[in-house]
């Protein structure tokens, strides 16, 4: 065996050019009897034009002539062709002569059918993978693509929304300021009309008294005659016409009726008059809803304030009936308004509380048994723990990160449109928003948490709208 590599491996340095020490491609033989590439011999002299043509093997002085080596070169085809062997370490087929070389006889050499059915397994299997990827990464591109269609969609209806409250508000506006100029303009013409009938009125009396003044001097020009004295006092006293003066019109317009503090009142007047939601279904006032607390769903340690705007935490409230209605695991209480259609904005007092929790419950939510604050359970709520930490609830981790601490949250739900969205009161800036179906009447959800470390004990108190 050991002879047999040997012979193999002879044969194969028979068949190397020395120059390249690859197998011979187009090989030549030399006057001296050795073999080269006819490239690598002609790349050898060419790069020692000064010189005479030399071997490089034996350094002989030969002829530039070069001639074809048949025989060696039908040897190298034929070593070529009978490739049975694959190298697994060089990933290449080679022959048997290559495979007992000092190139190959290291590695790890399977015969070439072998290596075909083994990679045609791992080419099969490797084909099912990407197959697989494939079939992901079409779902993946189908699921951006409706993503994407989904987001064009919903931008649009923001949009159309946003044209619609805006343009409301504008109409609102345009309306307030023709009405206010007209007002102005009524009282500008009733002023303008009694100044010119003054005018009329002292420009008749002027006229008048232009005559009566015309008579007296043609009195005084006649000449003294005891005559004129006859009756002269009642002449005088019929021509005496003395200046009636109009009624006063006063130039103050009362610019306090028409401008004064008008973007506060225009403002006012929009919060009780303007409608914010579209389409046929009810719309609340722009200000704040005048929500109350419904007592009968409260935990038995909160107590509800006697108006039912205020909820704090205190002591066991004793012989409150288990009613359907009440939370008994938790300190829930829910608004006694529920909705289910339009939009709904309301705004509650949070202040310096470490924790409370808002938002808005179903109406089949689980009262008496352990539940979470999620969606999945019924609840659309934000709250603040330890102080700092706030959370929208949602199945997994929502921690959110806000510029300062809220000292009101504004809560906007719009039935239609599946939205729950959360705001700083104190600024309208947005904090969270939930996109959910509802299916059943929600109601208001507020949780004024438990008293920690003595601390927490504060109220959470529904904002009343001052219209």
């Amino acid at each position: 065996m050991a002879s047999e590599a040997s012979a193999l491996e002879e044969l194969h340095s028979e068949l190397t050019c020395p120059v390249c020490l690859e197998l011979f491609r187009e090989p030549v033989i030399l006057e001296c009897g050795h073999h080269f590439c006819r490239h690598c011999i002609t790349r050898c002299w060419r790069a020692k034009p000064d010189e005479r043509p030399t071997c490089p093997q034996c350094r002989k002085t030969c002829t530039p002539t070069l001639r074809p080596n048949s025989l060696l070169r039908n040897v190298v085809d034929s070593h070529e062709e009978k490739l049975k062997l694959f190298c697994e370490d060089d990933q290449v087929a080679i022959c048997l002569v290559c495979g007992m070389s000092r190139d190959h006889r290291t590695h790890s050499v399977i015969p070439i059918n072998e290596a075909f059915e083994n990679y045609r397994e791992k080419l099969s299997s490797a084909l099912q993978r990407v197959a697989l990827q494939t079939e992901e990464a079409s779902c993946c591109q189908t699921q951006t693509n409706q993503k994407m269609m989904e987001i064009k969609e919903q931008a649009g209806e923001l949009e159309e929304q946003i044209s619609c409250e805006f343009r409301q508000m504008r109409e609102f506006l345009e309306r307030e300021e023709e009405e206010t100029k007209g007002r102005l303009r009524r009282v500008k013409e009733e002023r303008l009309r009694l100044l010119d009938e003054t005018l009329t009125h002292t420009a008749l009396q002027i006229s008048a008294l232009e005559i009566t003044a015309q008579q007296l001097q043609d009195k005084l020009r006649e000449e003294d005659n005891p005559a004129q004295l006859r009756g002269i006092k009642n002449f005088i006293s019929s021509i005496e016409t003395l200046f009636q003066r109009p009624p006063e019109v006063s130039t103050d317009l009362q610019p306090g009726a028409f401008v004064g503090p008008l973007q506060y009142r225009v403002w006012r007047k929009m919060g009780s008059a303007l409608k914010p939601g579209t389409g046929p279904e009810p719309a609340p006032s722009l200000l704040p809803r005048p929500l109350t607390l419904d007592p009968d769903t409260a935990y038995p340690r909160l107590t509800v304030s006697p108006c039912r705007r205020s909820v704090r935490v205190g002591e066991i409230q004793p012989n409150l009936p288990d009613n359907p209605e009440r939370f008994t695991r938790y300190n829930i209480v829910l608004g006694s308004q529920g909705f289910c259609s339009g939009t709904h904005y309301w705004e509650v007092e949070v202040g310096e509380k470490t924790a409370w929790g808002l938002g808005v419950a179903r109406e089949s939510v689980n009262r008496k048994e352990e539940i979470s604050l999620c969606p999945e359970d019924g609840f659309w709520t934000l709250v603040l723990r330890n102080g700092d930490e706030y959370e929208a609830c949602t199945s997994t981790e929502n921690l959110l990160a806000l510029p300062r601490k809220p000292l009101r949250i504004g809560v906007y739900l719009d039935y239609r449109r599946g939205r729950v969205a959360f705001y700083d009161a104190g600024d309208m800036s947005h904090l969270f928003t939930f996109s959910d179906t509802f299916h059943e009447r929600l109601y208001p959800y507020f949780n004024p948490w438990p008293i920690i470390n003595a601390r927490n004990a504060e109220p959470l108190t529904i904002i009343t709208p001052q219209p």
